[in-house]
């Protein structure tokens, strides 16, 4: 779900981390898991830009995704509550994950993108509670192709 506001920014749910300078988008429907891949991520070295919900503008051509004042470096943590961790407060996204369930992914799936201010943006199909989620990602954001 978005919403575009005046300034021409687009507010989605979904988390966002930075992994070595490049954004993550991750969405899914509650209670899917975002959280828990980007506390997998998070402690595999990247950093939060925004939980739950994300703020999405472009930048000299680029989409930037970023948090809203109020959530900036808070993440709700299932079972434990709000959490403070270190965060970044702008990143250039370069890949979206969309969590669902297994019947809807496909072995070898086609190159998908979805496209964010008329920018084409990867994106990668993972499984609800991906047990590799965390490097499924990484390989996807950092292999040569």
């Amino acid at each position: 779900m978005t919403q575009l506001d005046k300034k021409d920014t687009l507010l989605t749910h979904g988390t966002c981390v930075d992994i070595k300078g490049s954004g993550v988008l991750i969405r899914g429907n509650p209670g899917m898991g975002k959280s828990s891949l980007a506390l997998q991520l998070m402690d595999r070295g990247a950093l939060l830009v925004s939980d739950d919900q994300t703020i999405l503008s472009l930048e000299t051509g680029q989409v930037v995704a970023g948090p809203p004042s109020s959530l900036k470096g808070m993440m709700e943590v299932r079972g434990i509550g709000l959490c403070t961790f270190p965060f970044q407060q702008k990143s250039y996204l370069k890949l979206c994950v969309e969590i669902c369930e297994k019947r809807e992914l496909e072995r070898l799936p086609e190159t998908l993108f979805i496209e964010y201010h008329q920018v084409k943006i990867p994106l990668l199909k993972l499984e609800k509670n991906e047990l590799l989620g965390a490097i499924k990602v990484e390989v996807k954001l950092f292999r040569k192709e």
